[in-house]
């Protein structure tokens, strides 16, 4: 271990095409790695992570999960497991040790937390929508419901420090696990690092796109309520207006339903479903688009209008709890009950330059005011407070 210099593993897990949560992740790994403070080692189960990861110069730990760890996990959820203390220790763990990590750091809601017998940690929560809006299908069946909710149970009145986006988020955690509010951190996430500038791409030219379109970078889960941009569509095509809509990201297995309803309302070409966006596309889907429209139930906050904030784009986002505190008044709300109130949005953003100019201004402001709580100088403060508490029963 580099003496005077806490070591930190961040765990890094998920893939590229899982969409914002990755960039969040690796956003946010690339600021940490800058601070010369800590030592920073990234822990992840790919090797296409790992492969990024030392493309971008950071130490890399990359591990494989073995039947013993299987079993063993299986064993520590056990109430007879944890009544006798066994202090068996899975392969990552193992591997903490190895390294000698000081904390342990999880940038995405991670079950690995659930089997640390000797590391502390920081978690993070991006959401608690099982139990916002438990009617969708991928957070409640299968038992999928339970396996979050046990997840959170467990692993958050443990955790050294929990990272949320928001203060609903905050609340939530207090209300329904009783965690301890101090141990809460609201932070901005990081806007994904390709949302830049690159080689000029002509998105209408290059997808054959006619009309202008508004673009929605979502996974196909039923709560991304993709049906609610066609219906707005339908309406505007019905009022002799045609408005394209760019759709990008991986299928989550509600894509053919999405696009058959497309379909049956005699719109499809009016949909351009492109698969998960390259990364030098990201931008001009963006820049090239009349607006960000982003529907989704789920919050309480997205990494979408943000990355739209930062390229300059207009933002139409749903009328919910969390999500209208997260652009505070940058970004038109839509009712998710009424797809017309999306069509007078759209109408007003075609007819209008003047309302499209003080939309992305609004967003630039609301960018740098949610900086303000960007997550590298919270993570900085609670390192720094381990630290100091750290040094009573070890050695830096």
């Amino acid at each position: 271990m580099d003496t005077q210099k806490l070591n930190i593993a961040c765990v890094f897990e998920g893939d590229i095409e899982s969409g914002g949560g990755f960039q969040t992740q690796l956003s946010t790994i690339l600021k940490l790695s800058k601070n010369d403070k800590y030592k920073i080692t990234a822990f992840t189960f790919s090797n296409k992570n790992k492969e990024l990861l030392i493309k971008h110069g950071l130490n890399v730990v990359c591990l494989k999960t073995s039947i013993f760890d299987k079993i063993l996990k299986i064993f520590s959820l056990q109430i007879w497991f944890q009544i006798l203390r066994f202090k068996w220790k899975t392969t990552f763990e193992k591997s903490l040790d190895n390294h000698s990590i000081d904390l342990v750091y999880f940038l995405s809601p991670s079950s690995l937390a659930l089997y640390l017998v000797d590391h502390n940690y920081i978690y993070t929560v991006w959401d608690l929508c099982h139990r916002d809006m438990l009617e969708f299908p991928e957070v409640n069946y299968y038992r999928e419901f339970e396996l979050r909710e046990n997840l959170y149970t467990s692993v958050s009145k443990k955790a050294v420090a929990i990272l949320t986006d928001s203060k609903l988020g905050k609340d939530n955690l207090v209300k329904r696990y009783g965690v301890d509010s101090e141990r809460i951190f609201n932070i901005s996430f990081a806007p994904s690092i390709n949302a830049k500038e690159s080689n000029f791409i002509n998105i209408k030219e290059k997808y054959n796109i006619e009309s202008n379109y508004i673009y929605y970078p979502a996974q196909f889960w039923a709560h991304k309520n993709h049906v609610y941009i066609i219906d707005a569509i339908v309406k505007l095509k019905n009022k002799g207006i045609l408005l394209a809509a760019v759709f990008s990201g991986s299928d989550k297995g509600n894509l053919e339903y999405i696009l058959g309803y497309a379909k049956k309302l005699d719109v499809e070409h009016l949909i351009h479903y492109i698969g998960f966006a390259p990364n030098e596309e990201i931008y001009y889907l963006y820049k090239q688009s009349l607006a960000l429209v982003m529907p989704s139930y789920f919050g309480p906050t997205n990494i979408p209008p943000l990355e739209a904030f930062v390229i300059g784009t207009p933002v139409i986002y749903s009328d919910l709890d969390g999500l209208r505190e997260q652009v505070e008044g940058a970004a038109l709300l839509c009712d998710l009950k009424n797809s017309s109130h999306l069509v007078e949005h759209l109408e007003l953003l075609i007819n209008s330059s003047e309302k499209r100019i003080e939309l992305i201004e609004l967003g630039y402001k609301r960018l740098e005011e949610l900086q303000k709580y960007s997550i590298d100088q919270t993570l900085i403060k609670i390192f720094d407070d381990y630290s100091v508490k750290l040094r009573c029963w070890k050695s830096l």
